[in-house]
């Protein structure tokens, strides 16, 4: 049995390892490999749960130019957009490959990299759900978004639901 890390940390052979553990775990199917996702929860660094946390990111645009252009006349540029994240109390997310994981007692949280750019959040992300105690994983479940509809406005939120149980065969056979 591989200790865990100490730092928050991943080395870059824990990263790849992680990243092919990832990629097994979150393919089609009805079950994944148990082997896998207990390697990948001794793997990746846990952060306490916190009660409340906060992400935000802000984002706005520089002061853009104007002037004028020999041969060309008038030209307007438009400022560079900035963008800062900023986050309180929130626990690491480890980047690793196309993916964004977070551990947290009981849960991995895996995300796409690009999930927040997409509209539907459908499939996006997922949860490996274990026991915090022995380390065994119990099942994952994958986001579902959901839409509300309340007089004119309509609200979407995400909620995750059953997808897959754990295999007892091992990871790489059949």
């Amino acid at each position: 049995m591989s200790k865990r890390m100490s730092d928050q940390e991943l080395t870059v052979e824990a990263r790849l390892e992680a990243h092919a553990l990832l990629d097994r775990l979150v393919q089609d199917g009805e079950t994944f490999a148990r082997e896998d996702a207990r390697r990948l929860i001794a793997l990746i660094p846990v952060a306490p749960r916190r009660r409340l946390s906060f992400t935000g990111l802000f984002q706005g645009r520089g002061p853009g130019l104007r002037g004028r252009a020999a041969g060309i006349g008038d030209v307007e540029v438009d400022g560079e957009g900035r963008e800062k994240q900023v986050s309180w109390n929130a626990p690491s997310v480890h980047r690793i490959g196309g993916y964004g994981a977070t551990h947290t007692p009981g849960q991995i949280a895996i995300e796409l990299m690009w999930a927040e750019t997409r509209e539907e959040q459908s499939g996006q992300s997922c949860l490996l759900l274990y026991d915090p105690a022995t380390g065994e994983p119990q099942a994952m479940q994958i986001a579902m978004q959901r839409t509300l509809t309340l007089l004119f406005i309509r609200l979407a939120y995400v909620s995750y639901v059953p997808w897959k149980m754990p295999s007892a065969r091992r990871a790489g056979l059949g």
